[in-house]
């Protein structure tokens, strides 16, 4: 019988809670034939196969096309570009594994494996990353602190390296001269001197701020602009508006 797309999508649900260990292999895989139809064999071959990917390791069970794109679409979604890469490195392994062992051509499974490698390697904003790893920070807050400690366990220790485009305003130097000559070394919205003094030419160190962002279509103008601590500037961008 074939395997439905709501079928995919609990499948990759439990084989997530198994891998976080809120579930064992055999109550997923009970919970999968008996709430969703699955056939055991099936639901256990997706539990493990999930697994596999997460480690970059051959899996030798196949899936379909949809559910391979489901899942990676999934991992890119949750876990990040750089598991995203681990997970297509494991189906690559399948790929050749099965096509070896069976002489056929999984030409579906290698569409989808290219889709989602070309998706991957394209450079995103750096607005969009910084959005994203916001996002993943408010979800790993609200998370419990076991599940989290869980992960951090598994995780790697050094960063990996994306490519990020960004687009950047050629700002007016002399409106940033001006408006740091005007505040004198002082924050202009608290008052206090500058925090420190640069290292590398000896002024103070302020920030000039646009009052109404140049995204938002402010003017590159000394009007427009304040020299601000950092403690200003960050809670100007981030904090609560006052009341």
């Amino acid at each position: 019988m074939r395997i439905t797309a709501h079928q995919i999508e609990e499948a990759y649900k439990v084989a997530v809670q198994v891998n976080e260990k809120v579930i064992s292999m055999e109550v997923g895989a009970s919970l999968l034939e008996k709430m969703h139809g699955l056939n055991i064999s099936s639901a256990r071959d997706f539990i493990n196969d999930y697994r596999l990917m997460l480690q970059g390791k051959v899996f030798q069970r196949t899936m379909s096309a949809p559910a391979i794109d489901y899942f990676l679409t999934q991992i890119a979604k949750n876990n990040g570009a750089s598991a995203l890469e681990v997970a297509l490195a494991s189906v690559n392994k399948h790929i050749l594994y099965y096509e070896g062992i069976r002489k056929v051509n999984l030409n579906a499974m290698r569409a989808v494996v290219k889709s989602h490698e070309a998706q991957n390697s394209a450079p995103i904003s750096l607005s969009t990353h910084e959005s994203l790893f916001r996002d993943a920070v408010t979800k790993s807050l609200a998370d419990e602190p076991s599940k989290r400690q869980s992960r951090l366990k598994k995780a790697e220790k050094l960063p990996v390296k994306v490519k990020a485009v960004t687009e950047i305003y050629l700002r007016n130097a002399d409106v940033v001269a001006e408006v740091l000559s005007r505040a004198s070394g002082s924050c202009e919205r608290c008052k206090r001197p500058a925090p420190f003094i640069r290292k590398k030419d000896g002024t103070p160190y302020l920030e000039v701020h646009h009052i109404k962002q140049l995204a938002h279509g402010g003017e590159d103008t000394v009007s427009n602009a304040i020299a601000l601590c950092a403690n200003c500037h960050r809670e100007i961008h981030y904090g609560m508006p006052h009341a």
